[in-house]
């Protein structure tokens, strides 16, 4: 069963904004240019900062506009300006705006820290890691860049680094909600996770529930207490305990962040596939580009037996994340199904890279390669299967 890993959960805090964003720093302008708004070039780099410290995003967004209409070379003016569109949720006017900020300087950090967080948003993973590594190459002291990052691990199911980067987060903020909701999944994921020991021995049932605790302290009753329940019940394969967790965050807030992602996941595993691509449709209009409900519809979708159908999404999805184990391996098994043998063998050969002790993929390359005559290998990936399937993989 898998543990679904969630994009957005940061809730875009505007403390971080503020913290991030750039001072002025540039030369005076001319009269004659200072004065396009009527207004001093400087006060109205002042003016866009307060509007972005009351929240109002949409006349940050405006003011920086004007400044930069004027002079487009003031740096910190481009920085903020792609925060204040990425909290307003214009992720790809965000990412533009940064871009040109990364032409004049590749190192800022603020710019390239946000633009992985835009990536991730968008779930175009491969691009944010890129980003959000470069920002760590930079600066490794910001709690943002910790949880983006663990989150990005627990979406390619990598708990272990997982628990490292969020443990780093919670130490830099303890007050961090976020972080600590994100890390008590990981600590679940460790805890109940079967076939593999944690790289780093604990008792992690014991702090996953000292997480809870922590969170019900802080918010009882509330949609991350109610999820984070359900995600221990995931990890330990309660999918219908799992299902009425999720079921009591959604009736508390029916528009937390990736309910019908959870939901449709959970319905999936129970065999109710109308069911479950309804929740996953409704997951995709609220978020049309969203990578992991592309994947869980191609699993669903092969789960059902209905393999030209799930093509087209798992292609989607293993072509934004070139790191999803799911995504390659469903898309080795589509094709398979298909009787497509030749386009099966790229995406189950990456799918044995991203999960070597996995057998499931070796057997589809086993049915591969023998349909393509190539008994050598056949032979070969049959042997890697009964191997891994005899040590419980």
């Amino acid at each position: 069963m898998k543990v679904l890993a969630y994009r957005g959960v940061h809730g875009r805090l505007p403390t971080l904004l503020l913290a991030l964003s750039l001072s002025w720093a540039h030369p005076a302008l001319p009269p004659d240019e200072s004065q396009h708004t009527g207004v001093p070039a400087e006060e109205l780099f002042r003016n866009a900062q307060e509007s972005a410290r009351r929240g109002d995003y949409a006349q940050s967004e405006r003011l920086y506009r004007h400044l930069l209409a004027v002079d487009p070379t003031i740096l910190a003016a481009r920085v903020n300006l792609g925060l204040a569109c990425y909290w307003q949720r214009k992720d790809r006017v965000a990412i533009d705006e940064l871009k040109k900020a990364l032409q004049v300087n590749p190192r800022e950090y603020s710019a390239l820290l946000f633009s992985g967080l835009a990536y991730l948003d968008l779930g175009e993973y491969d691009l944010a890691q890129k980003q959000l590594f470069a920002a760590a190459r930079v600066k490794d002291t910001e709690p943002l860049l910790f949880w983006a990052l663990g989150s990005l691990a627990m979406t390619h199911g990598d708990a272990d680094n997982a628990v490292y980067l969020l443990e780093r987060s919670v130490a830099l903020d303890p007050n961090n909600v976020p972080s600590v909701w994100l890390l008590g999944q990981a600590y679940a994921r460790l805890a109940y996770r079967e076939g593999k020991h944690p790289e780093a021995p604990a008792d992690y049932a014991g702090l996953v529930e000292k997480t809870l605790q922590w969170l019900e302290a802080r918010q009882p009753d509330s949609p991350p207490v109610h999820v984070l329940k359900g995600d221990v019940f995931v990890a330990r394969k309660l999918t219908l305990a799992a299902l009425a967790e999720y079921r009591r965050a959604q009736q508390l807030d029916p528009n937390w962040p990736d309910i019908h992602l959870l939901i449709g996941s959970l319905l999936g595993l129970l065999g109710e596939w109308d069911e479950a691509l309804a929740e996953l449709q409704l997951q995709l209009r609220a978020s049309p580009d969203d990578t992991r409900a592309f994947t869980e519809m191609g699993s669903v979708l092969c789960r059902a037996g209905r393999y030209q159908e799930a093509l087209p999404a798992l292609q989607k999805a293993l072509g934004r994340d070139h790191n999803n184990y799911e995504a390659a391996y469903r898309l080795g098994q589509v094709h398979v199904n298909l009787a497509e043998y030749a386009s099966a063998i790229a995406p189950l050969e990456r799918a044995t890279q991203l999960e070597p002790g996995k057998s499931d993929p070796y057997y589809l390359l086993h049915r591969a390669y023998r349909a393509l005559q190539q008994p050598e290998k056949a032979d070969w990936a049959l042997q890697q299967f009964n191997q891994r399937k005899a040590g419980g993989q």
